[in-house]
């Protein structure tokens, strides 16, 4: 969600208020999106895609599924008081073996659950284990901004090719589109993610990428309320901005902020992974994996978030993300694809 800064910053230095922190957010949605690139082959080598058919649309259904029970169970969590103790346990043990799935698939040192096994993507050995339990410590006793952040872009980055390498191109079109109109509507018609941004800002946990205006900025002041009194989120949630509160203000809260929330990166990754891995294009970029369709989805987010960071900085209220993010990697994935001699209707799947 967002809202128009006041412009005190520019009066001053002649920068647009909240610029530092725009770059700050484009440079960690890029980053999560290129190490999830550069970690396909790895993860594809340790056996973590999600789905073992990757052509069955099927797959999209499953995972919708997946989420919205997900979604529904943190908001009833957050409405009735009852639970968030264990929502945040679940979301940092997430992140920690996500965390050390990225260790693994970089390193070499350590195993990882395959599919196939209940324990998929859980670590196994002592080193892995290791890594998910001193990250979860970490996360649980300082969570400060800056140290989620780095926590969202490394289990972000595993995110990425595990979901992408189960969802082939129709597959992963389909799955973009339906969640482009799934997160314009809770933001624009039923509103209720506002609770679950509301919750899962109090809980702390690192799955929104924050970027404050000031260095001054903490997240583990004992007053933050990270969304404050009006708040927005979506399926990852949305990007918001504005300025310092007003005089007299008790905590630090959203409008020092700008924000992301980590599913708008992983959503849009999934695609470049499916590209670089399922279309028959050449290779541009071996470090990443990537084809011209995979880089035209890199490149097209870019563009979708620009967009998106206009209509922040420029109309109040919130703002769904995926809308313009999932557009925009939509056509430079198809871009990539005439560009490197794929039929348009091989790079959708049909």
């Amino acid at each position: 969600m967002s809202e128009r800064p006041t412009g005190a910053t520019e009066e001053t230095t002649g920068i647009p208020s909240g610029t530092c922190a725009y770059v700050g957010i484009v440079a960690l949605y890029a980053a999560t999106i290129v190490l999830g690139l550069a970690l396909t082959d790895e993860v594809a080598a340790m056996g973590l895609a999600m789905f073992e058919d990757p052509g069955n649309v099927g797959n999209v259904g499953v995972f919708a599924a997946i989420l919205l029970v997900a979604t529904a169970g943190m908001v009833a969590a957050f409405r009735y008081g009852y639970g968030e103790a264990l929502v945040r346990a679940f979301l940092l043990g997430s992140a920690s073996t996500l965390t050390a799935v990225a260790f693994v698939a970089l390193t070499g040192v350590g195993e990882i659950a395959a599919s196939g096994s209940l324990a998929m993507g859980l670590p196994t050995s002592p080193a892995s284990i290791a890594v998910a339990a001193v990250t979860f410590a970490v996360l649980w006793t300082y969570p400060e901004w800056y140290v989620n952040d780095i926590a969202a872009v490394v289990f972000g980055a595993a995110a990425i090719p595990m979901l992408g390498l189960g969802f082939g191109p129709l597959p992963v079109v389909v799955l973009l589109v339906a969640w482009a109109g799934y997160d314009a509507y809770a933001v624009y018609v039923s509103g209720h993610m506002q609770e679950l941004a509301a919750g899962l800002g109090d809980l702390k946990a690192p799955i929104v990428f924050v970027v404050p205006h000031s260095r001054s900025f903490s997240m583990r002041d004992p007053e933050f309320d990270l969304m404050g009194d009006e708040s927005s989120a979506d399926g990852g949630p949305d990007t918001a901005d504005g300025d310092q509160p007003p005089e007299g203000a008790a905590s630090p809260a959203r409008s020092e902020v700008a924000l992301l929330g980590l599913g708008d990166a992983i959503i849009p990754g999934m695609l470049a992974v499916s590209a670089g891995r399922f279309l028959d294009a050449p290779t541009v970029v071996p470090a990443l994996n990537a084809n011209a369709p995979a880089l035209g989805a890199l490149v097209g987010g870019l563009v979708g978030m620009g967009g998106l960071l206009y209509l922040v900085h420029r109309v109040e209220g919130a703002h769904a993300g995926l809308p313009p993010l999932n557009a925009g990697v939509l056509g430079g994935y198809l871009v990539g694809a005439v560009a490197a001699g794929v039929p348009v209707t091989a790079a959708l799947g049909l």
